[in-house]
C-alpha cells in the first residue's frame, strides 16, 4: 500500500487492453482500504464508485460540486477524512487548465500537510506530453518532487511514446498490457532491466498485464470489479444516496464556510480502532468465492440462478489466550497461543483458524494440539464501524474456565479480546436468501449457528 500511495507507477496498454479496467480495480481497492486519492477522470467512468463507496465527484453529469470549488478546502477534507475525489473532466474542452489548477492546490497543500495521497491520472499523455522545449508541468513536478510531500502518482496511458519521459522514467512499478505499435514498444524499454521480458507483450490478451517492480514477473489477469464499469456499457444506474457526513462536506464545499477541523470525527462517527487478526483473505477473494458458489445449482431450489446480494466485512470478537502447559520435566512448561470464540469454544490453529464444524467436539486434552500455536498471532490496528462489530462480550473469567475444562493442566498466563475479520456473503433467489460466513485469514467457512 505504501508503494501505491506514495510511489510512482504506470498502467500502459493500447485501447481495449483493459487498462482503465485495471485502474478501476486499483481505485476500488483503495476505497475499501479507506485511502485518500484523486482520480483525473477523462471519460466519466469513476463516478460509479459512489454506488459502493463514499466519494466526492467534481464536475460531470453526477457532480457533487462544480469546478469552481475551493480546491485547497476540497483536498484538505479528502486527506483528513479519507474520502476520494473524482475530478471528472470528461465534458471539458480545456481539461488541462482545470487539472493544473487542482493539482497546484494539492501540491501547495501537501507542502505543509505531508500526508500520503495518490493522484491517478487517466490519459496521462494528454496532461504531460513528450514535447521538446515545453515548460515542465505540474504532473512532471509531482513525479520528480512530490514524494517528499507524500504525493504518489499513478499514470495510465495508451501511448507511452507520447508521455513525458520525465514522468515515465520515474515509474518504479507498473503494469504493461498489450501493445503493438513499435514506438510504444520502444518507449517502455526504459522500464525493464531485462529486455527479454518484453517478448510476448504484443500477444497479451484482454485484461492480461505484465508487472514490474512489485516482486513478481509472471503475467496476470485482472480480477472482476464489484462496481459497474461504465466504460463497458453506456447504461449507468442512478447513484445511491451518499453518506450523510460526506454530504455535509459537499454542502460546506458548495458554500464558502470554513471546513471544520472536527470533520474527521464526524465522518468516522461510530467507528473505533480495534486490534484485528491480520487478514490474508481479501474482499476480492470473498467476492470471487461468492460468484463461485452462486453458480451452483441445487435440486431443492431448482435451476434459477442466485445473485450476490452483499459481501460485507465484519469483525467477530475472539479471546487471545497465552497458555502454559506443563511438560514431563518438573517446573518446565510449553507456551502456546490459543483463540476462543465468543461461545468460549477453541478455534483451530493447525491449518487455518475456524470454529468447530457442526457436530464436531470442542476438543479434549487428548487432541489439544490442533487448537494451539507456538508462533505469535499477527495483529494489526484497523478502523471498524459499529455495524461491522459484533456486540458479543468475552470475559477473562469464563475464558479461564473454558481453558481449564479443555486443558486441565494448563495455566492461562494472559488474555485479551481481539477481532477476527470475516466476510458475510448473502446470496438471493427471489425472496429466499442463503448466508455464508468466511474467515478473513484462510477463507474457510465458519459455522456460527
Amino acid at each position: 500500500m505504501q508503494t501505491v500511495m506514495t510511489g510512482r507507477g504506470c498502467i500502459i496498454g493500447q485501447s481495449g487492453s483493459g487498462k482503465s479496467f485495471l485502474a478501476g480495480v486499483i481505485a476500488e481497492g483503495l476505497c475499501r482500504a479507506k485511502m485518500p486519492f484523486c482520480v483525473i477522470d477523462t471519460d466519466g467512468e469513476y463516478s460509479s464508485l459512489r454506488s459502493s463507496f463514499n466519494v466526492i465527484v467534481v464536475g460531470g453529469d453526477r457532480q457533487d460540486v462544480g469546478f469552481d470549488v475551493d480546491y485547497s478546502r476540497l483536498f484538505a477534507s479528502s486527506i483528513e477524512n479519507n474520502v476520494p475525489v473524482i475530478l471528472d473532466v470528461s465534458d471539458l474542452i480545456d481539461k488541462d487548465e482545470v487539472v493544473q489548477k487542482a493539482l497546484d492546490s494539492l501540491y501547495e497543500l501537501e507542502s505543509g500537510m505531508r500526508k500520503p495521497y495518490l493522484v491517478l491520472v487517466e490519459e496521462a499523455d494528454k496532461f504531460a506530453p513528450q514535447v521538446v522545449g515545453k515548460k515542465e508541468n505540474l504532473i512532471e513536478e509531482i513525479s520528480v518532487r512530490g514524494r517528499k510531500r507524500g504525493i504518489g502518482l499513478l499514470v495510465a496511458t495508451q501511448r507511452p511514446a507520447n508521455i513525458s519521459k520525465n514522468v515515465l522514467s520515474q515509474c518504479a512499478y507498473g503494469f504493461i498490457g498489450k501493445l503493438t505499435i513499435e514506438n510504444d514498444l520502444n518507449a517502455i524499454k526504459i522500464l525493464f532491466e531485462n529486455r527479454e521480458r518484453l517478448v510476448g507483450i504484443t500477444r497479451l490478451g484482454v485484461g492480461e498485464f505484465l508487472p514490474f517492480g512489485i516482486g513478481r514477473d509472471d503475467k496476470f489477469k485482472v480480477k472482476a470489479r464489484t462496481v459497474r464499469y461504465i466504460g463497458m456499457t453506456p447504461k449507468v444506474e442512478e447513484h445511491t444516496e451518499i453518506d450523510e457526513a460526506v454530504g455535509d462536506i459537499i454542502r460546506e464545499l458548495k458554500g464558502k464556510t470554513q471546513v471544520s477541523r472536527a470533520r474527521k470525527q464526524v465522518v468516522t462517527q461510530g467507528a473505533k480502532t480495534i486490534e484485528s487478526l491480520k487478514a490474508t483473505f481479501s474482499q476480492g477473494d470473498a467476492e470471487d468465492y461468492a460468484r463461485k458458489i452462486a453458480k451452483r445449482k441445487f435440486i431443492l431450489v431448482g435451476n434459477a440462478t442466485e445473485t450476490i446480494d452483499a459481501v460485507e466485512l465484519r469483525y467477530l470478537p475472539v479471546g487471545l489466550c497465552e497458555l502454559r502447559i506443563p511438560t514431563s520435566a518438573k517446573h518446565e512448561f510449553l507456551e502456546y497461543t490459543a483463540l476462543l470464540s465468543d461461545k468460549y469454544e477453541f478455534m483451530r490453529l493447525d491449518n487455518g483458524v475456524r470454529l468447530p464444524n457442526r457436530g464436531e467436539a470442542t476438543g479434549t486434552p487428548r487432541d489439544y494440539k490442533r487448537y494451539l500455536e507456538t508462533d505469535p498471532v499477527e495483529l494489526e490496528s484497523v478502523s471498524a464501524g459499529k455495524d461491522q462489530l459484533s456486540d458479543a462480550k468475552l470475559s477473562e473469567k469464563k475464558a479461564a474456565k473454558s481453558v481449564s475444562r479443555v486443558f486441565p493442566s494448563a495455566v492461562m498466563s494472559s488474555f485479551r479480546v481481539v477481532y477476527l475479520p470475516v466476510y458475510r456473503i448473502t446470496l438471493r433467489r427471489g425472496n429466499k436468501v442463503r448466508v455464508f460466513t468466511l474467515d478473513g485469514l484462510y477463507g474457510e467457512e465458519l459455522f456460527l449457528g
